[in-house]
């Protein structure tokens, strides 16, 4: 079986994730200072535990969203794809012999059992997206369209209907346009770490004040 997986959308997307983490454990280090050092007019209200407890939360959740990418792939032979979904333990199978044509569009792999349903535009018997909270990987993408294509032609010389089409010459997801994508989280990233001053600045100066 080989697959078809995602990969994240933009590197800057995941520094921003990194990021965020980053802020959040340098306010945890504050707040611990601060109960350890007994800083008149803060350690007295502070709940320790609940803010610590806060940060590992989101820490956390910055963490599993920088995973989301490895959530859902696609595995396929000659005969099947199956697209899993880890987070909800799903999956499901559609076989090409029961498809008459297949399109590779900017948004997903579409199987259809009918060709006319396609050319009517109605929902697709079977579906594999290109974005899932990344976007596909586009090695593994050609190397499935040229697996269709080459079943394609086979079907042709025996006379059977099989027809794939493909809308886009670029694999969605790697255009010269995405790069403001990157640009965006590239931005929101430098924002989190010059936040980040204000609470490194802080544990130096308790530091050097205890």
């Amino acid at each position: 079986m080989q697959k078809i997986t995602y990969r994240y959308s933009a590197l800057s997307k995941q520094t921003w994730f990194y990021a965020g983490m980053l802020y959040l454990a340098l306010l945890s280090v504050v707040y611990i200072l601060v109960a350890a050092y007994h800083v008149e007019g803060y350690y007295e209200d502070m709940n320790l535990t609940l803010n610590l407890l806060a940060n590992a939360a989101g820490m956390a959740f910055f963490y599993l969203l920088s995973l989301g990418h490895h959530v859902c792939y696609s595995e396929y032979d000659g005969e099947k794809i199956t697209y899993h979904n880890r987070l909800l333990r799903k999956s499901r199978t559609f076989r090409y012999d029961d498809a008459q044509a297949v399109i590779f569009d900017r948004r997903g792999i579409k199987f259809y059992k009918d060709e006319q349903a396609l050319i009517n535009k109605e929902e697709p018997d079977f579906y594999v997206p290109f974005f899932r909270d990344g976007k596909v990987e586009a090695v593994q993408l050609n190397g499935f369209f040229k697996m269709i294509k080459d079943r394609e032609e086979r079907l042709a010389e025996e006379g059977r209907s099989f027809k794939v089409y493909k809308t886009f010459k670029i694999v969605p997801g790697y255009g010269r346009n995405w790069k403001y994508l990157s640009f965006a989280y590239a931005c929101l990233t430098l924002l989190v770490l010059m936040n980040c001053a204000r609470p490194l600045a802080v544990i130096i100066g308790l530091m050097n004040a205890f």
